[in-house]
């Protein structure tokens, strides 16, 4: 295996560990819970499918081409042992055509070879390919479920989104719940506690590093490489219910339907949103 190769599968190694994730883009969401039980959602902006930059190799460029000199013995004197000199580091030179084509073809190999993988780990998480063929394909499929109003890939990993669901918080709710896919980070989940109250967060709706590197600050090097969030906009949840706790930035404020509680996200957003509501 060459060193392209070797360099290339060493920094896609964390693809398996971080995942190709979707998140949100620019968007509105609003969610209405009611004591009765029902609750509506509406999700209205972008879905983004982020791929952790250890998953994409960079274009080759001539710059990327690196020769160095051989090391040299350096002797004694006539009549002596020869004495090797204190490894140095090697020094640059010029590369050759011949050294440059074949450098270059190393890479685009071992770039081909990563970006296979990619696509293999991210059909793995019941995820589309890279390739807009499949992206296309894949909002289609979204269409044939419940609440995805309109689904229109435009290019670069970006889904346009119209998505309304009507449902009672009797179970757990989580949304986007993909096809195929079991291991995606929910943009907003509502859970049903033993008392009857409801806990609502989206893990999601974080600016900066997003979701994982929310939750694992405490282990930052295992985070290089991960997407950074791309969410900009805002997250408004009413109630008639009694609202227990909250970290939004404001608190409840009042609303004809009974309160309301907004959180506004973008770049330097690190909170996520959570409130426990008692119907």
């Amino acid at each position: 295996m060459n060193h392209w190769t070797k360099r290339f599968f060493a920094v896609a190694a964390p693809l398996l560990l971080t995942g190709c994730l979707w998140g949100p883009g620019k968007f509105t969401s609003d969610l209405t819970l009611r004591k009765d039980g029902s609750f509506t959602l509406d999700y209205r902006g972008e879905i983004v499918l982020q791929i952790p930059d250890a998953g994409r190799a960079k274009p080759w460029n001539a710059e990327m081409a690196h020769c160095y000199e051989r090391g040299k013995s350096v002797g004694a004197g006539v009549g002596t042992a020869v004495v090797i000199a204190p490894p140095s580091p090697p020094k640059s030179r010029p590369c050759t055509a011949a050294e440059i084509a074949t450098q270059k073809a190393e890479h685009d190999k071992a770039a081909a070879e990563t970006q296979k993988r990619t696509e293999e780990a991210a059909r793995m998480y019941g995820l589309p390919g890279l390739d807009d063929a499949s992206n296309r394909a894949f909002a289609a499929k979204l269409m044939k479920f419940a609440g995805w109003r309109s689904v229109v890939y435009r290019g670069n990993g970006t889904f346009d989104v119209d998505y309304h669901f009507a449902g009672r918080a009797t179970q757990d709710f989580l949304f986007p719940a993909l096809p195929d896919n079991d291991l995606i980070i929910p943009f907003i989940a509502i859970r049903r506690r033993s008392d009857g109250s409801v806990l609502v967060n989206a893990p999601e709706f974080v600016g900066g590093v997003g979701p994982l590197g929310t939750r694992a600050a405490l282990a930052a090097d295992s985070m290089k490489g991960a997407p950074v969030s791309h969410a900009q906009g805002r997250f408004t949840i009413v109630t008639d219910g009694e609202i227990l706790t909250n970290t939004s930035e404001d608190g409840p404020a009042p609303h004809p339907l009974g309160r309301q509680l907004h959180w506004d996200v973008g770049p330097a957003s690190n909170k996520i949103p959570e409130t426990l509501i008692r119907l």
